[in-house]
């Protein structure tokens, strides 16, 4: 291509036109700087695989809360608490509960440890105390059961 072409504007200028002044060759890359590359790569490979993993594993860890059952009522007998007062538990927990955070698997904290723990979080929640009563009676009833 004529050089001069170029200069008067008829046609824009292909890279190729000729040499750039004052622009080195860089020539092909050091080997060190190709193993931090793939270092890089492979670094960044690992993470996103680590992460994918802890993903999949939180949420197969995320079991609905155990609906209502003969047996969960059972677990319930000790408490003296009905049927009734288990439907409404289970609801408000679902439903309450969830408005701030995930819902714990029922079996992460004891019968004992349940009561405190929605007493410290029924405030935040505008609980009333017969809400929280519900509650408490479908953890502590849920916490005996085994998925």
């Amino acid at each position: 291509m004529n050089p001069s072409a170029c200069s008067r504007g008829r046609r824009p200028c292909p890279l190729s036109a000729g040499p750039v002044a004052a622009v080195a060759d860089p020539g092909p890359r050091s080997s060190t700087a190709a193993t931090t590359v793939a270092h890089h790569r492979h670094w960044a490979r690992q993470v996103a695989s680590a992460v994918i993993t802890l993903l999949i594993v939180s949420c197969a860890n995320f079991a609905p809360p155990p609906e209502v059952s003969p047996a969960l009522i059972a677990n319930a007998r000790p408490d003296h608490v009905d049927a009734e007062q288990l439907q409404n538990g289970h609801r408000l927990f679902v439903s309450r509960c969830l408005e701030c955070h995930t819902l714990p698997p029922v079996t992460k904290y004891s019968r004992d440890e349940w009561p405190y723990l929605v007493s410290r979080m029924s405030n935040r929640a505008n609980l009333s105390a017969s809400d929280q009563s519900a509650i408490i009676a479908y953890l502590r009833a849920a916490a005996l059961t085994r998925h």
